[in-house]
């Protein structure tokens, strides 16, 4: 579960304004390119560099068990302070979103893939809710199984 530790915000956020995926901790990634001279503009005026692209691997807590998901296009921006899912993009590649009590459910295909809670932050952003293995290693790719969002 995400948490807040100084001006940076541990776990992963559904952010309903995130124009893309961007997530701070290298650790998520499965597969990472690097890049440089790249930057995002954030909140309408901060510019973050990106570092690296590639894709991220969690285990969604479901009321029923667990679910691996994989999330591509992923910008690797340290500097940005929160783990984001960009619930745009998601809309966007067929995810449909229902409420629940505490948050938001997504689904695919009749699947559920995800909830994430409301926080008291903003309004906007969702804690996602995860199985937190507290690796310090980043996940190895394991091929065609996992799930193109």
């Amino acid at each position: 579960m995400a948490t807040t530790e100084g001006t940076k915000v541990t776990g992963i956020l559904l952010d309903c304004t995130a124009s893309c995926h961007m997530f701070m901790d290298q650790n998520y990634f499965t597969f990472y390119h690097e890049s440089t001279g790249e930057f995002i503009t954030v909140g309408g005026q901060n510019r973050v560099p990106v570092v690296g692209h590639g894709s991220i691997k969690f285990q969604a807590v479901l009321p029923h068990g667990y679910i691996n998901l994989t999330i591509h296009n992923v910008l690797h921006t340290p500097q940005l302070g929160a783990n984001l899912v960009s619930l745009g993009i998601l809309y966007c590649q067929g995810i449909t979103v229902r409420s629940w009590d505490k948050g938001l459910v997504l689904v695919k295909d009749g699947e559920e893939l995800f909830r994430a809670a409301l926080t008291g932050l903003s309004g906007t952003l969702y804690f996602v809710q995860y199985l937190d293995n507290n690796n310090d290693v980043a996940y190895h790719a394991n091929g065609a199984l996992s799930m193109r969002l």
